[in-house]
């Protein structure tokens, strides 16, 4: 596998593909395996990082979507369930079961007959191979499970289970697994015209974002999979051509856990508008949220606004009266956009009412552009992508897939052993790792043991980046060679959460990332200057909400 983002330009210059996928988010990497493991050749290239747009600004859930049941959305629970079963085969070191408790008011439009009802058809559509069924219990029991709730007006409660994840990191283990699967791909590559042949799209004219070097990339099929950026893509096929998407941003805050504490995670409601959102433990935080709002601003710098902010605070402090959350125990915020596709009656219809499900286009020039999904989904999804473009391959060209899809039971690149398991566990436990930067290690996978190689080689790579930060300085030094991160946001919002976790938001750890990522990089005093500015105004963005 060509790791070097070096390498993979020079791939992308000289080579010629039978697909060419631009976007680099969990659903073009997913699409980009899929080509590569049928024998196309195949490439991705994205504008900015793996995942730097909405799958990494996700709800960091991998979901059957158990509000979709109330739009009789049972097709795409259907499916989510079934994929979320394949995830926890297939990247269990990055998907985990969690546990949902869904409390019964008094007053509730729906009461426990609906409730149990609902649940039973939730473990019915994921054909009962859920983690486990789910359970209902009265109201001193639920009470005893979950003590901060209401216990006043609470009647009962079930329990039942969806999965989480790091969705950023999900989405580069695909990206990285597709380059091992063969096909190229690149990061901080800019499409910045289609190459057309007889009015037919046969590629990409794209920009080194690193370099400002300018190539291009010839292509027999073109796929845009660039999410919320799709319309533009298209623009640069047929300027003026009619919009595909309608973007909706989801805000979500982070807050300690010892201020929300909760021992699963939580539908809540919003008083405003019904609307339901989750309440999400991970580690020592829980993630609240999401909004759903449409979108029509800077698609770069999508932030959660003070009423966004006091909107999932309010529904926070209703489904838990006893936590009195507000404003200060906020330790990051984030925003992400979903792409979704274009529904009749556009804004007329209720943003969270908007479908999920996906949708793909064909162009007349042939490029074929895939909107709508979600992050669960997207393995299925680059399935029926795949399907359309080996079609059209074969139609058009001549050119045969060599076998069919070959995703479904298909783990993803690292996916841990049990042995590598014990002994990235025992290596740490032979450092005196304390368990929260064991618990960063399990989430690289089988790359865990090259990352504890490194200390080896290099005994000062083994300290802490700060005492209140779980990651070690090999963990940066891996990150830029061998996991293609060029920058301090790559390292500290991506690969790893340290931007969501730190109560500066990495702030005090930054220049001693610029200096380690510097070292590999060659990085002068000025570019190490710049890219803590660029971070310092990345965390800036996260706080300004708090401007009004």
């Amino acid at each position: 596998m060509e790791r070097s983002r070096e390498d993979n330009i020079r791939k992308l210059k000289t080579t010629g593909y039978d697909v060419l996928v631009i976007g680099g988010g969990i659903t073009g990497a997913c699409i980009a395996r899929d080509a590569a493991l049928r024998g196309f050749s195949a490439a991705c290239v994205d504008k900015n990082d793996w995942a730097w747009g909405t799958s990494s600004r996700s709800s960091k859930m991998i979901h059957g979507g158990i509000r979709y049941l109330e739009m009789f959305d049972f097709k795409l629970v259907f499916e989510a369930c079934r994929e979320r079963r394949q995830l926890l085969l297939n990247a269990p070191h990055l998907v985990y079961p969690q546990p949902f408790f869904f409390p019964i008011y008094k007053g509730d439009k729906n009461g426990i007959f609906m409730i149990e009802s609902g649940l039973i058809l939730y473990d019915i559509l994921a054909l009962f191979r859920n983690v486990k069924p789910h359970r209902m219990y009265l109201h001193d029991r639920a009470m005893e499970l979950e003590e901060g709730l209401d216990s006043d007006t609470l009647k009962a409660a079930g329990i039942f289970y969806d999965c989480s994840t790091d969705d950023a990191r999900l989405t580069l283990a695909f990206a990285l697994t597709a380059l091992d699967d063969g096909a190229d791909g690149a990061n901080y590559v800019e499409v910045t015209s289609l190459l057309k042949e007889k009015e037919c799209v046969r590629g990409a004219r794209v920009r080194d974002v690193l370099s400002g070097d300018e190539f291009d990339i010839e292509a027999r099929v073109v796929v845009n999979a660039s999410g919320a950026w799709g319309d533009q893509v298209c623009g640069l096929d047929e300027p003026g051509a009619p919009e595909k998407l309608q973007l909706t941003k989801g805000s979500h805050i982070m807050v300690p856990r010892a201020r929300a504490r909760t021992r699963n995670a939580l539908p809540i409601v919003s008083p405003e508008d019904k609307r339901m959102m989750f309440l999400i433990p991970r580690g020592q935080f829980s993630l609240i949220g999401t909004t759903d709002i449409y979108y029509h601003e800077d698609l770069d710098n999508p932030y959660a606004t003070r009423d966004e902010v006091e909107y999932i605070l309010e529904a926070a402090n209703t489904a838990m009266p006893r936590a009195h959350l507000d404003k200060a125990d906020i330790v990051s915020t984030y925003s992400g956009l979903r792409p979704l596709a274009m529904q009749e009656g556009g804004e007329d219809v209720a943003a969270s009412a908007v479908s999920r499900e996906h949708r793909i286009y064909a162009g007349h020039s042939g490029l074929l552009t895939i909107a709508g999904g979600k992050l669960t989904t997207a393995r299925s999804m680059a399935e029926e992508m795949v399907d359309m473009v080996a079609r059209k391959l074969l139609k058009e060209f001549g050119v045969k897939a060599k076998t069919g899809c070959r995703t479904m039971n298909n783990p993803i690149l690292g996916t841990p052993a049990p042995d590598t398991v014990a002994r990235v566990r025992a290596l740490s436990a032979k450092l005196k790792f304390d368990d929260d930067v064991l618990t960063g290690l399990l989430k690289q996978g089988t790359d865990a043991l090259k990352v504890l190689a490194l200390c080896d080689e290099d005994p000062a790579l083994a300290e802490r980046l700060a005492p209140e930060a779980p990651h070690i300085k090999a963990q940066v030094r891996f990150a830029a060679e061998s996991e293609m991160a060029h920058t301090l946001d790559d390292f500290l919002v991506r690969r790893t959460e340290i931007y969501y976790t730190a109560t500066d938001q990495g702030l005090s750890v930054a220049e001693e990332v610029a200096r380690l990522m510097g070292e590999y990089r060659g990085w002068d005093a000025s570019e190490r200057e710049r890219q803590v500015e660029a971070y310092r105004a990345t965390v800036a963005l996260s706080r300004r909400y708090a401007e009004g």
